[in-house]
């Protein structure tokens, strides 16, 4: 269990970094399909360094909207189907009824 809780943290980790390489290329106007997983962690480290300067809010937004999809998108699907399965039925399920139920029922 906790290797793979471990596994599924490391994944949407690793697409976090992916996603926000993408969304920061997008920002600046690079093909974001060039995007690697080490994209973001290189600009952020060149933005630290004064390479890349104005670009602190891009960084930001890209590293947001990275984790709210990689690890936002998942619990709420997740949520959904929850939310689903639990679910009352507002009038029950009706369908109509047969002959034999009828007869059981004593109506006919």
């Amino acid at each position: 269990m906790t290797l793979a809780v471990l596994a599924c943290l490391m994944g949407g980790v690793a697409a976090s970094l992916w996603l926000a390489s993408f969304f920061l290329y997008a920002s600046l106007r690079i093909n974001p399909l060039h995007a690697g997983l080490w994209g973001w962690l290189d600009a952020t480290l060149a933005w630290r360094h004064g390479m890349m300067p104005n670009v602190g809010r891009k960084l930001a937004g890209a590293a947001l909207f990275g984790v709210l999809l990689s690890f936002g998108g998942p619990v709420f699907g997740l949520h959904a189907l929850w939310a689903s399965t639990n679910r009352r039925r507002l009038y029950g399920s009706a369908r109509f009824a047969s002959e034999s139920d009828i007869r059981r029922a004593g109506l006919l």
